[in-house]
C-alpha cells in the first residue's frame, strides 16, 4: 500500500493491555503488546471468544474509564478496577494519548446495528457524533449527507424513522454515523454480518473510500475478510498462550481445557501482509479458526460437501419419506400486509432447505410462520401425519406451546430473545424437560452437547454473559437438544469462526440420519454447499398478481463470489423462487406536529410550558365560575388557530371518559352542605357535592384540554434541542433520556419476539399471569444490556465528554413563541379573577 498518497491516521498501542469484565471470572483480553502504525489498515484475526470485540471496546475508550483502584505489580504493569467491577491492566495508548482522552479520535461500529440506533430519526442520528466534536452547524449535515451517500442510504430522508429500516440497513447507518467523525482510528466490529450481499459490497466500498480520503487508521474485526483483503495492509492473528511464548489456541486444547483465571496471555500468532501470512505453511488455519481469503485458500481451506459414513442414500436437497411440513396458498406477513401470497412448498424427513434472500425480503417472516409462531394472513401451514400425530390440529399455529416444542424448534437470529433460565446448562436442558426426559437424560445430553460446542466450561455461567458467537452455538445446541422432527435456523453461522462453523455444519448435516427437516435461513453461500441443501430464494419482484412459488430443487448455488456470499440481482440458477413484494423505501409521511399550523410552528419548550401556565393555576379555586370561564377561553382559542369542537374532542377523548366520572363520585361522596337531595348509606347528594361535582367535571375539562392538546404531537428530539439550547439543561440528561425513549419501540418488538420464543421451547401454555413475570423479567435483562451497549455507542460517538458541544439543529425562539405563553397564563387568570368578582372563588375546594 502506498501510504504517502493519503495522510496519516492515528497510531494505537496496546502496552501488556487486559480486560477482566465485571462478570466473568476470567479475563477476555490479557497481556496484549501490538503496536499499530498510523494509517495502517489491520485485520484482527482469531478464534471466536478469543477476545476481538474487547479489544476494539479498550482501543475506544470504552472500558476501565472510572478508576476506583490502581496498583502497580511486579513487572510495572499498571492495574486498576473500574467503577463497574471490570479489572485492567496495562494501557492502551492513542498517539501517546491515553485513549480515554482520545475521545472523538476513535470511531467504532459494533456489532449490533439496533443497539446503535441512539435517535428515532435517521439524519438525528448521523449527526450525532460531529455534534458531540462540537463541529460547526454548516458542516454537520455536509458530514451527514456525504456519509449516507457514501453508505447507500443517500436516498433516504432524514426526517425518516429508523423503526422502518431493516438490519441491513441499521448496520449502514450505523456506520455511516462513525463515518461522519471522520475519526483518525476507525474500528469495526465485524460490520458486514447482518448485510446481504449488495450491503456488504456497499459497505466495504464506503470504508474505502473513507480510509482513502481521510488516511484514518482502520482496525477490522471480521471472519469473512475476502471483500476487504485488497485494502489490508496487515493481518494480526492472536491466539493464547501461558507461557508467553508464541502459541495458538489449539496448542493447549480448545477454550473449555484452558484456564483462562491463570497467566493464560492473549499473544500474536501470526503479525505480517495478506501475502506474508496467509502463504506461511507453518499456520494451521482451520486448527485456527480462521477463515481464509479465496486469493490465498489451499485445497485444504476450500469447503466442500460434507459426506459422512453412515449418512443417508438420498440427497439432502430432496429428503425421502412422506411430507414433513407443507404451507397451501400460504400468505405471509406481518400486521395484516401480506409480502407474500398462494405459497406451496413442500419439507420432507432428512431434507436441507436453505432459505436465501436479501435483507428485509421476508425470510424470517417465512420461517416464523413454519414453526408456527406467526399467524399466516391466508392460507395454511399443514403437519404431515406422523409430525402432528398426538396434536390438535394440523397447522403448527393450533398446537400447544409443549406439543410445538417437541416437534418443531427454531433458533432466533438474536439469541438473546431464547435465553430463559440463568446457566448455560439449564439452558440446554430446558427442552428436553419440558418434552418429558428425566433430569439425568435431559443433563447427559446437555453435557454432550456442550461439549461439542466447546462450551462445557461455562455450564455454570450466565448465558447473557457469553460473547456473541458463544452465544450462537448455545441457541443451535438448546434447539438440538429437544431432538426435533423439524429444525429452522435463523442465520445460524453468525459470529462463527471457522472452526464451530465447521462443527455447526457438520451437526446440522447429521440430523438427517434422525429424519430431522432442516430449514436453515441464511446469507452464507458455503454453508448451503456443505450442506447440500435445496435453495429457496426470496426474490422482490413487481406487482401484486397472482404469485405462487416454482417447484424446482436447487442442488449447489453458483461459485462466482468469493466469500460465501450470493448476489442478489438475479434469482439463483435451479432455486425455487419466492416472489415477495418490491422492496422499495418506504417513503415516510413526515407528520407535523399538530394539527394546528399555529401551534407546530411554535417552539416545542414553550408549547409545554404554555400547557403547565394555562392549566395549573386553575388547581388554585375549585368552582364552577372559573372552571366554565376557563374553559370557554379555551375552545374559542382552539377554534381560532384551527380546531374544530369535533377534533377537541377526538383529541382529548380520555378527558370527556375521565371528567364525568370523577364528577359522580364527587356527588355522591363529595362535600355535603345545602339542602339534601338524596341519602342513602354513605352516599349523600347536597347542594353542596352538586356544585362541587359540576365544578370538578368542568375544571377536568378546563385543566386536561389545554394540557394534552398543546403537547400532543410533540417531536421528542427537537424538544431535547430546545431543553439544551434554551433551558440549558446538562446533555448527559437530555439526550441520555432521549435515546431511553427510542428504546420503548425496540423493546416492544422485543417482547413479541420473548413471548415467541417462550412458545417455542415449551413455555408458552401457562397462564398469562403465570408467564407474564418470568417473561418481563427477561424483558428487563434485555433492556438492561440494551441500555449499556446503547451507552457504549453513545460514548464511541464522542458523547459525554468535557469539551463542548455543538447541535446540528437550532431551537429557534420567536416572538410568538412569548405571546404564545401570555395567552396561556391570560386564560387562567381571567378565569380565576372571574371568580373573585363572582364571589365563588374556593382555594382548593375549601
Amino acid at each position: 500500500m502506498n501510504h504517502e498518497a493519503r495522510a496519516a491516521g492515528a497510531a494505537v498501542t496496546f502496552d501488556r493491555w487486559g480486560y477482566r469484565h465485571a462478570s466473568r471470572n476470567h479475563f477476555a483480553v490479557r497481556g496484549l503488546d501490538l503496536e499499530i502504525r498510523a494509517g495502517e489498515r489491520v485485520l484482527l484475526l482469531g478464534a471466536s471468544g478469543i477476545g476481538k470485540s474487547t479489544i476494539l471496546e479498550g482501543a475506544a475508550g470504552l472500558l476501565g474509564e472510572v478508576v476506583a483502584e490502581t496498583r502497580v505489580d511486579a513487572d510495572g504493569t499498571a492495574i486498576s478496577e473500574d467503577a463497574d467491577g471490570g479489572i485492567t491492566e496495562g494501557r492502551i495508548l492513542i498517539d501517546g494519548t491515553d485513549t480515554h482522552r482520545a475521545r472523538g479520535k476513535v470511531g467504532l461500529v459494533l456489532q449490533d446495528p439496533d443497539a446503535q440506533a441512539v435517535f428515532q430519526r435517521i439524519g438525528d442520528n448521523v449527526a450525532f457524533g460531529p455534534e458531540n466534536l462540537d463541529v460547526p452547524r454548516e458542516r454537520i449535515w455536509q458530514r451527514v449527507q456525504a456519509s449516507l451517500d457514501a453508505v447507500g442510504l443517500g436516498g433516504l430522508k432524514l426526517d425518516r424513522s429508523v423503526t422502518h429500516l431493516s438490519g441491513g440497513q441499521l448496520q449502514r447507518l450505523a456506520l455511516a454515523g462513525a463515518l461522519a467523525m471522520e475519526p483518525d482510528v476507525l474500528l469495526l466490529d465485524e460490520p458486514t454480518a447482518n448485510l446481504d450481499p449488495d450491503g456488504v459490497a456497499q459497505i466495504v466500498g464506503a470504508v474505502g473510500d473513507v480510509l482513502l480520503r481521510t488516511g484514518s487508521t482502520m482496525i477490522l474485526v471480521e471472519h469473512r475478510a475476502d471483500r476487504w483483503i485488497s485494502m489490508i495492509d496487515r493481518v494480526v492473528v492472536l491466539g493464547l498462550a501461558t507461557d508467553g511464548a508464541r502459541a495458538a489456541t489449539t496448542q493447549h486444547g480448545y477454550e473449555e481445557e484452558i484456564d483462562r483465571t491463570g497467566f493464560c496471555n492473549t499473544v500474536v500468532v501470526a503479525d505480517g501482509t495478506p501475502d506474508e501470512v496467509f502463504n506461511d505453511p507453518t499456520l494451521d488455519f482451520a486448527e485456527l479458526g480462521i477463515w481464509v481469503p479465496e486469493a490465498y485458500r489451499r485445497p485444504g481451506d476450500r469447503i466442500e460437501r460434507i459426506h459422512t459414513d453412515g449418512e443417508p442414500g438420498y440427497e439432502p436437497n430432496l429428503g425421502s419419506g412422506d411430507v414433513v411440513l407443507s404451507t397451501q396458498e400460504l400468505s405471509i406477513g406481518r400486521a395484516g400486509h401480506a409480502i407474500a401470497e398462494h405459497l406451496d412448498l413442500d419439507f420432507r424427513p432428512g431434507q436441507i432447505t436453505a432459505l436465501v434472500g436479501a435483507n428485509g425480503a421476508g425470510k424470517s417472516t417465512l420461517s416464523l410462520t413454519l414453526a408456527g409462531l406467526l399467524a399466516p394472513l391466508g392460507g395454511q401451514v399443514v403437519a404431515g401425519a406422523a409430525l402432528a400425530d398426538g396434536a390438535r390440529g394440523s397447522d403448527p399455529i393450533e398446537w400447544t406451546s409443549r406439543q410445538l416444542a417437541s416437534r418443531i424448534s427454531y433458533v432466533f437470529q438474536n439469541p438473546e430473545h431464547q435465553f430463559a433460565t440463568s446457566s448455560v446448562l439449564d439452558e440446554v436442558m430446558l427442552g428436553p424437560r419440558r418434552t418429558g426426559l428425566n433430569e439425568d437424560t435431559a443433563r447427559n445430553r446437555a453435557m454432550e452437547l456442550l461439549r461439542r460446542f466447546h462450551l462445557a466450561q461455562y455450564a455454570n455461567q450466565n448465558p447473557y454473559t457469553l460473547s456473541g458467537g458463544e452465544k450462537r452455538r448455545l441457541t443451535v445446541a438448546a434447539a438440538l437438544a429437544a431432538a426435533p422432527r423439524v429444525l429452522i435456523l435463523d442465520e445460524p453461522t453468525f459470529g462463527q469462526d471457522r472452526r464451530t462453523w465447521m462443527q455447526i455444519a457438520r451437526l446440522i448435516h447429521s440430523l438427517r440420519s434422525d429424519g430431522v427437516s432442516i430449514i436453515v435461513v441464511t446469507h452464507d453461500r458455503d454453508l448451503v454447499t456443505a450442506l447440500g441443501a435445496r435453495v429457496v430464494e426470496l426474490v422482490p419482484g413487481e406487482g401484486e398478481g397472482e404469485w405462487t412459488a416454482g417447484c424446482a430443487d436447487a442442488t449447489v448455488p453458483p461459485s462466482d463470489s468469493p466469500d460465501g456470499l450470493w448476489t442478489v440481482q438475479e434469482p439463483l440458477p435451479d432455486a425455487t423462487v419466492v416472489p415477495v413484494k418490491a422492496m422499495g423505501e418506504r417513503a415516510d409521511d413526515i407528520k407535523p406536529s399538530s394539527r394546528s399550523p399555529f401551534l407546530a410552528s411554535l417552539n416545542p419548550v414553550f408549547r409545554l410550558f404554555g400547557a403547565f401556565l394555562a392549566s395549573l393555576p386553575l388547581l388554585l379555586s375549585l368552582d364552577w365560575v372559573s372552571a366554565t370561564v376557563a374553559l370557554g377561553l379555551e375552545v374559542v382559542f382552539l377554534m381560532a388557530i384551527g380546531f374544530t369542537p369535533w377534533r377537541i374532542v377526538r383529541s382529548t377523548w380520555p378527558i370527556f371518559i375521565g371528567a364525568p366520572g370523577s364528577a359522580l363520585a364527587v356527588l355522591l361522596y363529595g362535600k355535603s352542605g345545602g339542602d339534601t337531595w338524596w341519602q342513602w348509606g354513605w352516599i349523600h347528594v347536597t347542594d353542596r357535592s352538586a356544585e362541587l361535582a359540576l365544578a370538578t367535571g368542568i375544571r377536568i375539562l378546563a385543566i386536561g384540554i389545554p394540557a394534552i392538546i398543546a403537547v400532543l404531537g410533540i417531536d421528542a428530539t427537537d424538544l431535547a434541542d430546545g431543553f439544551s439550547q434554551i433551558l440549558h439543561l446538562p446533555d448527559r440528561f437530555v439526550y441520555g433520556g432521549l435515546a431511553g425513549m427510542r428504546l420503548f419501540s425496540v423493546l416492544q418488538d422485543d417482547w413479541a419476539a420473548l413471548t415467541a420464543s417462550r412458545r417455542s421451547r415449551g413455555l408458552g401454555d401457562d397462564s398469562k399471569i403465570r408467564s407474564f413475570f418470568p417473561q418481563a423479567f427477561a424483558l428487563l435483562v434485555l433492556s438492561i444490556r440494551r441500555s449499556t451497549t446503547l451507552a457504549v455507542a453513545m460514548q464511541s460517538r464522542g458523547f459525554g465528554g468535557a469539551g463542548p458541544r455543538s447541535h446540528a439543529r437550532v431551537s429557534h425562539v420567536h416572538a410568538r413563541d412569548w405571546w404564545f405563553l401570555t395567552g396561556c397564563l391570560a386564560i387562567p387568570a381571567v378565569a380565576l379573577v372571574s371568580a373573585v368578582w363572582a364571589g365563588t372563588f374556593s382555594f382548593m375546594g375549601n
